[in-house]
């Protein structure tokens, strides 16, 4: 009988990203893996047809074991060896189809494991561009529907297995084009196959008490966010140092208010190119990096673009502050409006300086009065079972769906 094996698979494009703190990124993998079932990191960098700069992941204190096949052979080998359950970190474009169709060859099962809660799609262009709604197309869309049709043909591998903290996910899925076809034809052109809905990871805080409040928190979605330059295009400098110059002028306001330590952390997969305003920023206030949960847990105050941080917030029930501005583009604007659409709340304009009207004690009652908001938004995206922890429920799922019967190993 093959062994079964719990894999994160990956390639340097991912590790670059990784690797100045591997342990963020994959501290859970371990915890998620059923009792008897090895856990490794799979890096299959040498399957690129150009050979690219190796980086070394540096997992063996997670205990996690790492494997980096030299070529297609070692990977094929590895396989008929070991049964593989992936979660894949590999991108569905152009430049990674080779590695996609040989991880169809040799992995078993595919897993997605969404545990940070409601994810705010951007998909509809709506009020976009011309130019924006092409760019769009041509860098997520095309490539999305091409490999889903590939994933149709048995070319690609299909998701086995989504588990999921947001029943809002689950819903829009299930309500897909994909099942309304097959509400008329007998054709099964599914690219998830079977959901699990869990706790989000900001279960931990249920338990949590008396918690100082000691800082104003901005969790930052990052200006130049990868995903944001993908449908909006190349960012220009101006509006980059305009948007820091009125960040600045919010968080000096709140922290005179309030007489709180502004603490930015900075999101770990942004970049943050040269703006003379984010250097003030720096100067101004701390910044961190890697702990915004730390942060958010001793929080008087928590501040959002649009972030999967908000709910780890909101479960805490911290004071939130959502703020918006044109010079966030539309990327960022229709992840705002579909945010407010699950869930109301504060919001400053940081284009006005209206909000400089608010004293004290209104902007208190303004922020305290929200609070009551989030409630249903946690029953319906964070917390399915109050009395149980995520990290039980996903080993559950996955030795129910995969390890329990050995007759028919991995089927669903």
């Amino acid at each position: 009988m093959k062994k079964k094996v719990f894999a994160v698979i990956i390639d340097n494009e991912r590790l670059s990203l990784f690797s100045e703190n591997i342990k963020f990124f994959l501290k859970d993998i371990k915890r998620y893996a059923p009792n008897g079932v090895e856990t490794y990191l799979i890096d299959i960098s040498n399957l690129h047809f150009i050979n690219k700069p190796k980086i070394e992941a540096g997992v063996e204190n997670l205990g996690i074991k790492c494997f980096s096949p030299k070529n297609f052979k070692e990977l094929y080998n590895f396989s008929k060896k070991n049964k593989i359950l992936g979660m894949i970190k590999i991108r569905e474009n152009f430049s990674n189809l080779r590695l996609n169709i040989l991880l169809n060859i040799v992995c078993s099962k595919r897993i997605i494991i969404a545990t940070e809660g409601l994810f705010i799609s951007t998909a509809k262009a709506k009020s976009f561009s011309f130019f924006e709604k092409v760019n769009l197309f041509i860098n997520v869309k095309l490539s999305y529907y091409f490999y889903r049709i590939l994933s149709i043909l048995g070319v690609v591998k299909n998701v086995d297995l989504l588990i999921t903290a947001s029943q809002v996910n689950i819903d829009s899925i299930k309500s897909g084009i994909s099942s309304r076809i097959e509400s008329i034809l007998p054709i099964n052109l599914a690219y998830i196959k079977k959901i699990h809905r869990v706790n989000s990871n900001a279960d931990v805080n249920l338990t949590k008490k008396e918690l100082p409040e000691k800082f104003i928190v901005l969790c930052d979605s990052g200006f130049d966010h990868g995903d944001r330059i993908l449908r909006d295009g190349i960012i220009e400098g101006h509006k980059r140092d305009r948007y820091y110059q009125k960040v600045y002028d919010l968080l000096n306001y709140l922290e005179l208010t309030f007489g709180k330590k502004v603490i930015f952390c900075e999101h770990p997969k942004a970049d943050y190119p040269y703006s003379a305003n984010y250097e003030k920023i720096r100067n101004s206030f701390e910044i961190k990096k890697y702990e915004t949960e730390k942060y958010i847990d001793q929080s008087y105050l928590t501040i959002f673009l649009s972030s999967l941080m908000l709910g780890y917030a909101m479960t805490l029930k911290k004071k939130i502050i959502l703020i918006k501005s044109l010079l966030l583009g539309n990327f960022y604007h229709l992840r705002h409006l579909n945010l407010i659409n699950e869930v109301d709340l504060f919001e400053i304009n940081i284009d006005s300086e209206d909000y400089k009207m608010l004293d004290k004690n209104k902007l208190n009652n303004e922020l305290s009065d929200k609070i009551k908001n989030y409630d249903k938004f946690i029953e319906k995206n964070l917390i399915k079972n109050s009395t149980e922890n995520h990290t039980n429920q996903i080993q559950k799922i996955i030795y129910q769906e995969f390890l329990e019967n050995p007759k028919n190993e991995f089927k669903i």
